[in-house]
């Protein structure tokens, strides 16, 4: 027996918008119509369901209970409507690698990959369109969560349920420092050695700046206790690069931000087991755009240099994603 539901997919793209702005005006903005008639559509569904999907008394606007029990199954099934979408696009072209990509890529990756990757795409898979956000960790998980990306380039494992993870390469650390800094007179640096004193640090919410603590502060025992002039913290690894390069102390560089350095300013190496991290794409499950994920993440092993394609994973210690 049929259902007697009668509801569209643009009903159900609706409520997603509401759901993902929390307010009215602004997901009629994002749908390119008016309050009134996404309102209106949104009400009509309420009714054809006879249930209450958001209260409207709350500011910003929130799902009732029943409403936040929908929101999942909702986006399960724009998903999949988006797969036919893929299929017919894939069919007209008669090529699976051809077609549109919204990529987030967080901002300790995206200006040292995006300049070798846009150059490696345009020649070898010239039929992908990038659309290409700079988000951090948690804004990726979120804009994916809701398909407003189709893939993450970020720091993985993640570990988190429907996510699917495809680990690419290992980006090993080096010190950045001056030349006249007491570390940069070691060839090879030791966790040992480093204290926290003069460690310039990524703010909250980049997962490097986590990973710069692992090696810096829980693998040293013998934190420094100087209590320092200046505090900062910059959501911009240049910006660390010129402070340490101008005004001293030290951080750690990925080994793609470690290419560039300033005169004042020298990389030493980790002694081995290198720190590193490991770099990866994530997506959806299932994803139907699966192909072009693919190609991306070929493109992506095309354009990273060799010495990073050549590490061995037995002589890095690949740090872990926290939050």
């Amino acid at each position: 027996m049929l259902s007697r539901m009668n509801y569209s997919l643009t009903q159900l793209e609706y409520v997603m918008a509401v759901y993902k702005f929390g307010h009215f005006a602004k997901a009629a903005k994002e749908c390119q119509i008016t309050q009134p008639t996404l309102s209106m559509q949104i009400q009509k569904f309420e009714a054809n369901l006879g249930i209450v999907i958001f209260d409207r008394s709350k500011k910003p606007i929130l799902t009732t209970d029943i409403g936040q029990k929908l929101i999942g199954q909702i986006q399960a099934i724009l998903f999949e409507a988006k797969k036919i979408e893929s299929i017919i696009a894939q069919g007209l072209s008669g090529l699976a690698t051809e077609g549109k990509l919204r990529v987030g890529v967080i901002p300790t990756i995206a200006p040292y990959l995006l300049p070798k990757l846009l150059p490696t795409l345009e020649k070898s898979f010239s039929g992908i369109e990038l659309t290409i956000l700079e988000l951090q960790t948690h804004r990726i998980i979120e804009t994916l969560g809701v398909d407003d990306i189709d893939v993450g380039i970020l720091a993985t494992p993640l570990k988190l349920p429907q996510v699917f993870e495809f680990p690419l390469y290992y980006e090993p650390f080096s010190v950045l420092c001056q030349k006249s800094h007491e570390l940069a007179s070691f060839k090879r640096v030791k966790y040992s050695l480093l204290k926290g004193d003069d460690l310039w640090l990524l703010g909250e919410g980049h997962c490097l700046r986590h990973q710069m603590l692992d090696v810096c502060s829980l693998k040293n025992q013998k934190m420094g206790t100087q209590k320092r002039k200046f505090e900062f913290e910059s959501g911009n690894l240049e910006t660390l690069k010129a402070l340490v390069d101008q005004y001293g102390g030290y951080t750690l560089l990925p080994a793609m931000a470690a290419e560039l350095i300033q005169g004042n300013s020298t990389t030493v190496p980790f002694d081995r087991p290198i720190p590193s991290r490991e770099i990866g794409l994530v997506h959806r499950r299932e994803h139907h755009k699966k192909e072009l994920i693919e190609a991306l993440g070929e493109a992506i092993l095309q354009a990273i240099p060799d010495s990073i394609k050549n590490i061995r994973k037995k002589d890095l210690d690949v740090l872990p994603i926290t939050n």
